[in-house]
């Protein structure tokens, strides 16, 4: 129903609630429609500020039907700073020289694509990229190649 209206979630209020412009209420709450995706990490970008020494972001990528590894965005938000360590101490063995999808992302340390992990996001963009993605776990349950586009299930 979302693709067809191009909604992205609804709102709910109570009925007898009035529209209070400029202002946040509790009455009126804002549900976006999620999806979920699992994806293989090709690489992670360093992060800055807080996160300095750490992962700033990761680089995602799932396999198509051909079995092609396809680069769909990075996601740098959902993370707990003991994830972060977690995900850099299994990602550091793991870095290679040069990327395993197309493309070309600056600053990125790219990884060989063994760690699969499973993200929340709004939609797909028009090139491929996930929109608003937000980490949500590893899956050890999953072997690399299984992480496909939810749109070919």
């Amino acid at each position: 129903m979302r693709e067809g209206l191009g909604l992205e979630g609804i709102v709910c209020k109570r009925l007898d609630s009035a529209y209070l412009p400029g202002r946040l209420s509790p009455l009126w709450t804002k549900v976006k429609n999620v999806d979920d995706q699992e994806v293989v990490i090709i690489g992670w970008r360093p992060g800055a500020g807080r996160r300095a020494g750490r992962i700033g972001s990761l680089l995602m990528g799932i396999y198509d039907d051909a079995g092609k590894l396809t680069y769909i965005g990075n996601v740098g938000t959902g993370f707990t700073q003991a994830m972060l360590d977690d995900l850099k101490a299994r990602l550091e063995p793991l870095q290679r020289e040069t990327p395993t999808a197309d493309t070309n992302v600056p600053d990125a340390i790219w990884v060989e694509p063994r760690v699969v992990g499973e993200v929340s996001f709004t939609e797909w963009t028009s090139d491929g990229r996930l929109r608003h993605p937000s980490w949500r776990g590893l899956r050890p349950d999953k072997e690399p190649r299984q992480a496909k586009s939810a749109l070919s299930d």
